[in-house]
């Protein structure tokens, strides 16, 4: 018999998740679909459900003191949208997410642990670097975003464990984004592109460029980016032709209902020379 568990305190639900194999639940919004079996049938948990969202010692937008933004579990997106320590970069992609009813409910946490290529939060924070902490009675560890997801569904968490934080660096570049859908928002992205810059004395002191829905997971290479690192802007444009060769082998789509493959390889190199013209 499927069991609910509705702990208000941290340390009750990683008891809980010490003892027992759960679904963690907090909005709901990407666990539902996944469950979802057709109009009127219940959806399909085969095991216990932990619902978390009514642990308000998780719910908070703080920043430290080395400047990082720190995020707590159970914020959703209309707080970060709403708070004036949020990046403005995070909030342009947030609004983009779905619909204001899906935003009121969702978290941030959520779209990390569904781990989907198309998930938008997570191109600003591999960007960023941010990292994620997970909590179990066994103590906190810190994980980098790009390494917690390793494929499609497919997270660094120990059943015991519940991520209870976002960690985001402060980042000072030049920001670009790119989220090409059927529609703005409310839909799922075929192709998405956020790059990243800082120039000083007319070199390039900073360079990260991250895609979305083009792989198993966000594709970010830090080998690429630094081979540009110092490089004169005017170098950089010489070279917008073989950057982008060398990011072919990257770019794996597939073809499924929202697009084909082809045209996302092309889409996503169009966006990445788009973005490396703006680099100035």
């Amino acid at each position: 018999m499927i069991q609910h568990f509705v702990p208000t305190t941290l340390k009750e639900a990683l008891k809980i998740l010490d003892e027992r194999d759960c679904y963690i639940f907090a909005g709901g919004t990407d666990l539902m679909v996944q469950k979802h079996r057709g109009s009127g049938l219940l959806p399909n948990f085969d095991k216990d459900i932990l619902y978390v969202m009514n642990i308000k010692e998780l719910d908070y937008i703080k920043t430290d003191a080395e400047g990082n933004l720190r995020i707590g579990a159970m914020n959703r997106y209309c707080e970060l949208i709403n708070s004036s320590l949020v990046p403005d970069i995070f909030k342009t992609v947030f609004k983009e997410i779905a619909s204001p009813n899906i935003r009121n409910m969702a978290t941030l946490v959520g779209n990390i642990g569904n781990a989907s290529p198309a998930g938008d939060s997570l191109l600003p924070l591999n960007l960023f670097n941010a990292r994620v902490v997970l909590s179990s009675v066994n103590g906190n560890r810190e994980v980098l975003v790009e390494d917690f997801i390793q494929g499609v569904r497919k997270i660094d968490r120990q059943k015991n464990e519940l991520i209870t934080e976002v960690i985001v660096p402060k980042c000072d570049l030049n920001f670009y984004y790119r989220k090409i859908g059927s529609r703005k928002a409310e839909t799922i992205t075929k192709v998405s592109l956020m790059g990243g810059y800082k120039i000083e004395g007319g070199k390039i002191k900073d360079l990260r460029i991250v895609f979305g829905s083009i792989s198993t997971k966000v594709v970010r290479n830090h080998f690429i980016e630094e081979k540009y690192q110092g490089k004169s802007v005017n170098e950089l444009r010489a070279r917008i032709d073989d950057i982008i060769n060398e990011y072919d082998h990257e770019l794996k789509p597939i073809t499924d209902q929202r697009s084909t493959m082809e045209y996302r390889k092309k889409v996503a190199k169009n966006l990445l020379r788009d973005f490396l013209k703006q680099v100035k």
